[in-house]
């Protein structure tokens, strides 16, 4: 297939999301006095999940996601502490984070010279904006959509609607979304009417009844798409 645009997800596509979490939650558990344990990311993962499926879906906003998700954590582990000082502390230590998936800025040097890029990501804006300019990534995309701007969250098609507004409406046919996200990212390109590489890094089954595109394990692999 022949692609103009590439429309690439941010977290755990581009940056290392997994690595940023452990990060995040260990420097804010230090910061609290309380020892870090990695069960502790196995736990806060699979609540933050859901809570960002939730967000996703419409049914948590982002002032609910930004504490429900660390009150939900508490009870978990039998802590008491204040989930929203906890969770503007946590966004604090994420927003620091410049790790990178491997494999990312090589392919990025290499579609850069080829397509048009843009990223669209479901991430807060303080979070996403600070990442993106200590890691230097603002240089390789000529557009940016984060959902916390916009107001609307992939896989909703508003989401796309107000990308390729941003990209002067390209032909959805000649337009490829790459992510993680098997929701967000893969449904939600698909229902809009473009191509969709899902970027499965750890090998996940498929919890959806939708057919990719075309499916990576590998950020280098893409090339034999493109």
């Amino acid at each position: 297939m022949n692609y103009d645009w590439l429309l690439f997800d941010a977290d755990n596509t581009i940056l290392d999301f997994n690595e940023a979490q452990r990060f995040a939650l260990a420097q804010s558990m230090a910061d609290i006095g309380v020892e870090y344990q990695s069960a502790h990311n196995v736990i806060y993962d699979q609540i933050n999940r859901q809570c960002w499926r939730a967000y996703e879906e419409g049914t948590l906003d982002k002032k609910q996601l930004r504490s429900k998700r660390f009150q939900l954590f508490f009870m978990e582990i039998g802590l008491k502490e204040d989930e929203r000082a906890f969770g503007e502390r946590y966004l604090i230590h994420l927003s620091e984070s410049t790790a990178m998936m491997e494999g990312a800025i090589e392919l990025l040097h290499y579609v850069g010279e080829r397509y048009q890029l843009a990223l669209v990501t479901n991430g807060i804006k303080e979070v996403q904006r600070s990442r993106l300019k200590q890691t230097g990534l603002n240089d390789y995309f000529s557009y940016i959509a984060i959902s916390d701007e916009i107001g609307v969250a992939k896989p909703h098609a508003d989401f796309f609607h107000h990308v390729f507004k941003g990209i002067d409406h390209p032909s959805k046919e000649r337009t490829l979304i790459i992510g993680d996200n098997l929701n967000a990212d893969i449904k939600g390109g698909l229902n809009f009417g473009i191509d969709a590489c899902w970027f499965n890094f750890d090998h996940r089954e498929r919890y959806l009844e939708i057919e990719p595109t075309y499916e990576i394990r590998q950020l280098s692999e893409l090339h034999s798409i493109l």
